[in-house]
């Protein structure tokens, strides 16, 4: 059977530059790392970039090309593209296996069909890519990879913001923000709720026993949908809630649709 994996695109910082990060969330399984000790780092570089360094309109179908002949040469020798990093006019794949050559050769072979990247300074004697392979058994560069706990907030963040936009939110309009918070005890509780209450959070609600070991608080903050503003609130709570051996567990808001919408 064909390997699926599960892919989710970040925005991160990568040495102070924008960074795409598209992460296969399969690869976090040991089970799927077992085995493929193999690094085989193919790296393309793209002339035409945007201002922040990710690719242009002229640059997208030609790295949409190599892509689909990465991918190719992975399902065929048993692959796995753990990571593919964008970032400063360059896009890097990782990909882990079992054996070195006759990926290294499929992965070197596919990017023929897209011809020399970067407007005559092809990469990789001609074929658009500089290809090489290591030893990774601990998967290091994978790990390197992974945005950090604060991008992965972030993200988070922006999901819902986005998912509010699909819904024709108006972000300008304040409403009463709805965070989950899952303590370990019932002292947690009761000292995240001081906390809660001390910082700014009406208490919407506190669960009266444990469930799946995990005492529940609903806090809510009034603001508009902004990312600087829900990122700050969600990142204070995380905070809390891990200082008491908790976590926090997301965040949602009812859709105010746009005025111009109705």
């Amino acid at each position: 059977m064909k390997y699926q994996p599960r892919n989710r695109i970040f925005q991160r910082v990568i040495e102070d530059k924008p960074a795409l990060a598209m992460i296969d969330q399969r690869f976090l399984e040991v089970g799927e790392r077992k085995g493929r000790p193999v690094l085989i780092t193919a790296t393309a570089q793209y002339q035409d970039r945007t201002d922040d360094g990710l690719p242009g309109p002229g640059a997208a179908p030609q790295l949409d090309l190599i892509d689909e002949g990465i991918e190719k040469a992975a399902d065929e020798h048993d692959g796995r593209i753990a990571a593919t990093l964008t970032s400063d006019g360059l896009r890097t794949w990782l990909i882990y296996a079992a054996k070195v050559e006759p990926l290294l050769r499929a992965v070197s072979a596919s990017a023929k069909a897209a011809g020399p990247t970067g407007a005559g300074r092809p990469l990789g004697g001609g074929t658009g890519l500089l290809v090489r392979s290591e030893q990774d058994p601990a998967w290091t560069k994978f790990e390197a990879a992974l945005p950090t706990a604060e991008e992965g907030r972030w993200n988070d963040d922006m999901a819902v913001i986005e998912q509010l936009e699909e819904h024709g939110d108006d972000h300008a309009v304040a409403r009463p923000i709805e965070h989950l918070v899952l303590l370990p005890s019932k002292a947690a509780q009761d000292r995240f709720v001081t906390w809660a209450r001390e910082n700014g959070y009406e208490i919407a609600g506190v669960s009266e026993r444990a469930r799946e070991g995990a005492w529940a608080v609903e806090c809510t903050m009034f603001s508009v949908i902004d990312i600087d503003a829900i990122f700050e609130q969600t990142c204070e709570l995380t905070v809390e809630a891990e200082k008491l051996g908790g976590a926090y567990d997301g965040w949602q808001t009812r859709v105010v649709e746009s005025q111009a919408g109705n």
